[in-house]
């Protein structure tokens, strides 16, 4: 599903990305033979309607391994006839595995010659046809468990939803906090515990960048030393709910026995603070790392919203 930021042929950034496919879309790859019309129009007839890309029916001012790299990552399932195992077809085919993308393969059966096909795709189920009439029905029937098949895929991906969206969060916060230099940096500045719950509320909030669900890492900094205090990591909560100027927190994680938590619960407040939590490898990515790594997972965000709509 994760389409890449880099060109195939140059190994630069990709100018086209990221890219998001279409709903229910084919990229169809064939042979440019005598056969080529009554195929396309069997194809067609099968799919019904559905949106489709082959590469030579739009003209496109790219190179042509871009163009059809491009419209790969732009259908959802791709539909090869190696049929003669023309070398551009099988490359597209291979492009599409390198997609992901669930692939019907077509061959064209022949009483005369015998169908030759690659060892390391001969594994997999091929749809064989004689007559172009059959093909229609045949394509039609495989289609069903091609569907199936991504819907399955969907509802995989849709359970990750809530870890694809705490990942993207977490990459968005770091990648503030080091272009705008730490700034969602705070104090707790009051501490109430409600239905057993206890929440810190943070002089930090909306106005600051900080979103709900985001994580805080709470530091005791209790001993000045030269001017500076010792931080001492104790717990660490999360944001239930924004305000323009403060935030509540609730705690995620703490030790009861802590000193820290001890003094917060008697709300006698010691010197404190807050700082985004962020996973100690995204702290050691460049910021076009974490550009690239958080566009992909919104690749895969608009996957999960097309397959829910």
């Amino acid at each position: 599903m994760l389409t890449e930021a880099y060109c195939l042929l140059t190994g630069g950034r990709c100018s086209h990305y990221p890219i998001t496919a279409k709903l229910n879309s084919f990229f169809i790859s064939e042979p440019y033979d005598v056969e080529r019309r009554q195929r396309e129009q069997a194809i067609l007839k099968a799919i019904k309607g559905h949106p489709y890309l082959i590469a030579d029916h739009k003209i496109m001012n790219i190179a042509l391994t871009c163009k059809i790299c491009q419209q790969i990552q732009l259908a959802m399932f791709g539909i090869v006839d190696i049929t003669g195992l023309n070398a551009n077809v099988l490359t597209e085919l291979g492009m599409l595995y390198g997609f992901n993308k669930p692939v019907v393969i077509l061959v064209k059966q022949s009483e005369k010659t015998k169908i030759k096909i690659p060892s390391n795709i001969i594994g997999i189920e091929q749809v064989r046809y004689r007559k172009f009439a059959k093909l229609t029905d045949k394509l039609r029937k495989s289609l069903t468990t091609l569907f199936t098949l991504r819907t399955k895929m969907d509802e995989y991906l849709v359970n990750l939803k809530p870890i694809l969206d705490s990942e993207i969060r977490q990459l968005e916060v770091a990648q503030s906090t080091r272009v705008l230099g730490g700034i969602f940096k705070g104090s707790i500045i009051d501490f109430k515990i409600i239905d057993y719950i206890g929440f810190a509320i943070i002089n930090k909030g909306r106005k600051h960048g900080i979103k709900e669900n985001m994580f805080f890492r709470v530091y005791r900094a209790d001993r000045k030393v030269k001017r500076a205090y010792l931080e001492e990591d104790v717990g660490l909560i999360v944001v239930t709910h924004s305000q323009s100027k403060i935030s509540l927190c609730q705690p995620f994680s703490f030790d009861p026995n802590n000193q820290f938590w001890q003094n917060a619960y008697s709300a006698r407040l010691p010197r404190n603070m807050v700082k985004p939590y962020i996973p100690e490898p995204y702290c050691e990515m460049t910021d076009q790392e974490i550009e690239d790594a958080t566009n992909k997972l919104k690749i895969l965000q608009s996957y999960i919203s097309l397959s829910r709509g």
